[in-house]
């Protein structure tokens, strides 16, 4: 298909550190709550490094201990158990083993060893890893290990008991202690996640709110070339996009990262050699990783575009619904809408091929290392070497570490499309308003100054485009375009379509400026008046009446609570609008759906006298507000027209010249030339362009 408007810039970067420094400028309202968040997260990180261990202490310790650490008396050589164990043996509990209480000078370590359903007390003896070299003499007394010879002590089944009992109370301890940090985990998590997901809120709300600000605030020349659909895939979806990379990329992959070295060093610490088996996967996992951020990038970067694009082709499309059918075009415009919608198609399922490849390479990476920990790991159990604690405790580490790697697709997902929203949205921001307003505007009216708001119009030598450089003549809409309207007087501005005549009602509002000349209100260089302040002056009533949804009197009002319900009562009536108003069901409460489809052509315009005339404007501008109407509601219409202009500078643009015949002064354009000025008779008596319109009209309306 061809470039149209809807065609969108390509983004190269998958990231961009100014862009992300302009995100972190936004971010600064948010920092307390971000901040806090980040504590509680680091505190559910430390947490979830702390519970495999604890699991690990349970196993290795007290559930199944291959060997447990005691401390017995250095001058009780025969260590009596039976007799006196209080005093005799120390079974070190979690909080001893943590304050280290029981490092004393009367005790010194020894180990209650267990092979082949036989539990020995090894006195003296520290916990090893190296007992696969443990060798028990043939008297049953000594004990050799690493070439160090130990006494050893056979424990009694009544001896045995009292361990047992020691390491029932001390599992019960941990799993009081393990839920304790179970429950601590959710409350930090709960915290870590409300607190950011408010803030990163609150961060897209300042954004959201600036964006719509500043493209209100744009001249009509931006939207001729901005879409719809673009706009609001601006404020909306991309918006979203950024809110899902502070919750879902910026803080939790500072987790992520933490979650790693952590695991990395408390698996190093427990066991290194086993840790080296858990990572001999990386190089698969680093590979991977970077073959899935360069195709990734390049997919995500053709969604994107061909996403945007069908939002503003749909906007398009839906709001001219109407012109689709009058002209029976559905079959063709579904096949453009097709056309769009298969490329895009193709995009996602290139997407979706790249994620579907990396995901189960990062499992297999997994499944990998876990079998390698199992061949490995459960090996050396079987010898002794390892504790079956340790083995648990790395088989959980290990889902733990290969989580975040495994997250990675989503969240370089996320950050790709958020990086390509945010430097979109940024480029709308930076985008400058072409009208722009004196540093030091001049008031139009100024009551201390003695200078009060009449009205008077003047047009001097006005040349305008909307090219922004118009080379030659033909470029320019209005070529040296001069006229004044005086105060309270009509001027009727007619012509050909396209001569320029709502051209220079847009002028007028100034929602473009000229390239050459001037245009003045009581003598004020429109350019120097703060723009806001002369729109609160002029009331323009188009063709093509826009009502919001909302009711009748919202509608009238617009936003301006300081109208009141009878003043707007009062207005409806001066215009013939009331007469049907008051046979709505519910009157001035009646519901308006969007752009007010439900009402008539001819009561949508007596709306649009009403809205206009309540703010009592100096100015008046109607824009072609006769045409497409019935007869009859085009006499109340008329009449309306006839009241709202007294004592108002009026510009009235119409087709129909009968409606114009008591102007003060009538206008003729011709491509984008003042060809005739004079009233009604004046300009019939030079017999030239206007009395052809004239003659025109007045015999079609004989014919018809």
């Amino acid at each position: 298909m061809a470039e149209t408007i809807h065609q969108e810039k390509e983004i190269e970067k998958s990231f961009d550190s100014s862009i992300m420094k302009r995100l972190m400028h936004y971010a600064k309202s948010q920092w307390l709550l971000l901040g806090i968040s980040i504590i509680l997260m680091l505190l559910v990180t430390a947490l979830d490094l702390a519970i495999p261990y604890v699991t690990k202490i349970a196993i290795d310790e007290y559930i199944s201990p291959k060997q447990q650490q005691v401390y017995t008396l250095k001058d009780d050589p025969n260590v009596s158990l039976a007799s006196d164990l209080s005093a005799s043996l120390i079974l070190p509990s979690i909080s001893e083993k943590v304050l280290g209480t029981y490092k004393t000078t009367a005790y010194e370590p020894s180990v209650l060893y267990t092979e082949d359903g036989v539990t020995y007390l090894v006195k003296g003896m520290s916990r090893s890893k190296s007992l696969e070299t443990f060798k028990l003499a043939n008297d049953g007394q000594t004990a050799t290990l690493d070439g160090v010879t130990y006494k050893v002590k056979s424990v009694t089944a009544t001896e045995l008991d009292v361990v047992k009992a020691n390491n029932k109370h001390q599992i019960l301890v941990l799993t009081l202690t393990l839920g304790s940090l179970l429950v601590i985990s959710f409350f930090c998590a709960f915290g870590h996640t409300y607190l950011l997901n408010y803030g990163s809120q609150k961060i897209v709300y300042n954004m959201r709110e600036e964006l719509y600000s500043h493209i209100q605030n744009m001249s009509l020349s931006f939207f001729d070339k901005n879409p719809v659909g673009r706009l609001v895939t601006r404020v909306s979806n991309d918006m979203d996009n950024i809110n899902e990379m502070f919750t879902n990329v910026l803080v939790t992959s500072i987790k992520d990262f933490l979650l790693l070295i952590g695991t990395l060093v408390v698996m190093s610490i427990i066991d290194f050699k086993l840790t080296l088996i858990c990572f001999s996967t990386m190089p698969l996992v680093l590979i991977s990783a970077s073959i899935f951020r360069k195709k990734a990038r390049n997919v995500q970067r053709e969604v994107k575009v061909k996403l945007a694009k069908i939002n503003a082709t749909l906007a398009e499309n839906i709001n001219g619904m109407k012109i689709i059918q009058i002209f029976n075009k559905e079959k063709d415009i579904y096949e453009d809408f097709d056309a769009i919608n298969t490329d895009f198609l193709k995009s996602t399922i290139a997407e979706t091929r790249v994620y579907a490849i990396f995901r189960p390479t990062m499992n297999l990476a997994y499944s990998l290392s876990l079998g390698l920990l199992l061949w490995f790991g459960g090996g050396d159990a079987i010898k002794g070497a390892v504790e079956l604690g340790v083995l648990v405790a790395f088989i959980t580490y290990t889902q733990q570490f290969f989580r975040p790697i495994m997250d990675l697709s989503e969240k370089f997902n996320i950050l790709q499309s958020s990086m390509a929203s945010a430097e979109r949205i940024f480029m709308l921001l930076d985008e400058k308003e072409s009208i722009v307003n004196p540093t030091h505007p001049v008031p139009l009216a100024n009551a201390s100054a003695g200078r009060h708001f009449s009205g008077e119009i003047a047009f001097e030598d006005v040349w305008f485009s909307y090219q922004a450089n118009p080379q030659t003549d033909d470029d320019y809409v209005l070529k040296g375009v001069s006229f004044k309207a005086g105060v309270g007087e009509s001027i009727a501005l007619v012509g050909a379509t396209g001569s320029g005549k709502t051209t220079i009602i847009s002028l007028l509002n100034r929602f473009y400026d000229i390239q050459k000349g001037r245009i003045t209100i009581d003598g004020v260089d429109i350019r120097d008046v703060d723009k806001h302040k002369l729109r609160e002056h002029i009331g323009i009533v188009l063709q093509d009446v826009f009502l919001f949804s909302g009711d009748i009197k919202s509608n009238i009002r617009l936003y301006n609570e300081s109208i009141t319900d009878e003043n707007i009562k009062e207005i409806a009536k001066y215009v013939n609008a009331d007469g049907f108003i008051s046979k709505l069901p519910l009157g001035y409460d009646e519901p308006v759906v969007e752009r007010g489809a439900t009402l008539s052509a001819g009561q949508r315009q007596l709306l649009s006298f009403a809205r206009a005339l309540v703010f009592d404007p100096g100015i008046l501008i109607l824009d072609e507000a006769t045409s497409n109407i019935d007869t009859e509601t085009e006499l109340l219409i008329q009449d309306a027209i006839n009241k709202i202009i007294k004592g108002r500078t009026t510009l009235i643009v119409a087709h129909r010249l009968s409606t114009i015949q008591h102007a003060s002064k009538i206008i003729v354009m011709s491509k984008g030339e003042i060809k005739e000025m004079g009233n009604h008779q004046e300009l019939l008596s030079k017999r030239g362009m206007y009395y052809d319109l004239y003659t025109l009209q007045y015999s079609e309306s004989v014919y018809n």
